[in-house]
Formats: C-alpha cells, sequence, structure tokens
C-alpha cells in the first residue's frame, strides 16, 4: 500500500501538481472505472482509456493502482471533513442549528461519490484493510469527534444537560443520520426523498433532544 494517505504529494507528479486539471482527469476516470469493476477488476489501461490520458501520463501521476486508489478514496473525503470543520452552532436555537447540520450533513452522505467511495472500500477492505480504517476515521470517526467538542462546549454553556459528549455525538449520528445512510447505501431506489429524509432528522432529533436538552 502507498504512503499518500500519511503524506500528500507522494506520486512522481510533485506536490505542485496535486490539484491539477490532469490529476482531476484521472482520478475522475479512476472514480468511473471503480464503480463499474471494483477494484479488482480495475486495471490501468481501463483508468487511462477512462480518463482519456495515456498509460505513460497515467505513471506520472499515480505509481500503481493501489496508490490511485488510496488517493481517490481520500479526496472524496475531503468535502465531508470540510463541513464537519465548518459546523459552528450560532447563538440561535440550538435544536434549529442541529437540525440545519443533519439535513445537509445527510444530503453529503448520501451523495452518489460518496455512496460509490464507501461499496468501494467495502469491496476492498479484506484485500487493504488499511483504507477501510483510513476511510473510517476520516468520516465516521472525524464527525464523531467535531460532534464531541460542539456537545461539550453546549454542556458548558448549559444548552445540553450534564452528559458525556462522546456518547451524546454517538447518538446524535445514529438518531439522525444512520437510518438515511443506510438507505441510500443500498441504491437510489431506497434513498430516501428530501421530505422523507427530513422527517427522519426530526423525529431522531426530538428523541435526542428530549433526552439530552435543558429545556
Amino acid at each position: 500500500m502507498s504512503k499518500v494517505a500519511a503524506q500528500a504529494g507522494g506520486s512522481t507528479a510533485g506536490g505542485e501538481g496535486q490539484d491539477s486539471e490532469k490529476r482531476r482527469q484521472i482520478l475522475d476516470g479512476a472514480r468511473e472505472v471503480f464503480r463499474a469493476k471494483g477494484y479488482e477488476g480495475a486495471s490501468m489501461d481501463a483508468i487511462a482509456k477512462a480518463a482519456g490520458v495515456s498509460k505513460g501520463t497515467l505513471y506520472v501521476y499515480f505509481t500503481n493502482k493501489d496508490e490511485l486508489f488510496e488517493r481517490l478514496i481520500t479526496d472524496e473525503k475531503q468535502e465531508l471533513a470540510a463541513a464537519l470543520d465548518a459546523f459552528q452552532p450560532t447563538t440561535e436555537s440550538f435544536h434549529d442549528n442541529l437540525r440545519a447540520f443533519a439535513i445537509s450533513f445527510n444530503d453529503l452522505l448520501t451523495g452518489e461519490n460518496h455512496m460509490s467511495s464507501i461499496r468501494m472500500v467495502v469491496g476492498a477492505v479484506d484485500k487493504f484493510p488499511a483504507v477501510g480504517a483510513m476511510f473510517f476515521r476520516a468520516g465516521a470517526e472525524r464527525g464523531t469527534t467535531r460532534l464531541t467538542e460542539v456537545f461539550g462546549q453546549a454542556v458548558a454553556d448549559g444548552r445540553l444537560k450534564p452528559c458525556d459528549p462522546a456518547v451524546a455525538a454517538h447518538h446524535f449520528i445514529a438518531l439522525c443520520t444512520s437510518e438515511v445512510m443506510k438507505k441510500a447505501l443500498f441504491g437510489a431506489e431506497l434513498r430516501p426523498s428530501p421530505e422523507e429524509a427530513r422527517r427522519i432528522v426530526d423525529n431522531g432529533l426530538d428523541v435526542f433532544m428530549s433526552y439530552y436538552s435543558r429545556d
């Protein structure tokens, strides 16, 4: 397994090429192939063809399929990470802050790119368990950590009753996002409509606030 997850820019293209248009073109082609064929079925030849580049150009940016797959998974988590890091409750209703966050976060979680990434990781995790661990740390674990910080502050300022903020974070995620994400994972036909997703969030948030809120 490459070290790209630990050190961005591990390929031969050099640091300044990380966000180049050509690199993005290759990653888009790789995503298409990995979605269609899975990790085992994907080849560098097929990826080069889908990306519209020569195989030689492909190897300038990525030394092998392992590195390319790992970089694709890492990139897919960046949007989620940015949403988590940006979440900062305002002085308005804490309930409304959490509701808006859960709805927007569910939209990101159930986006086709993220769903396809989960399917790709699950398909490859037996061969590359490190990718599964990296995906979990960048997504679920990071989400819990961020919410633990938010809930810890909410306990301190009286918006939530005294509790273990890490446990509260796990409960919030389970109540407001798990059902939406699980349904979307198994295909577009099961993905909740926006109205159903909001209903799930509202029901979960009602349970969460009835237990954790000071009001």
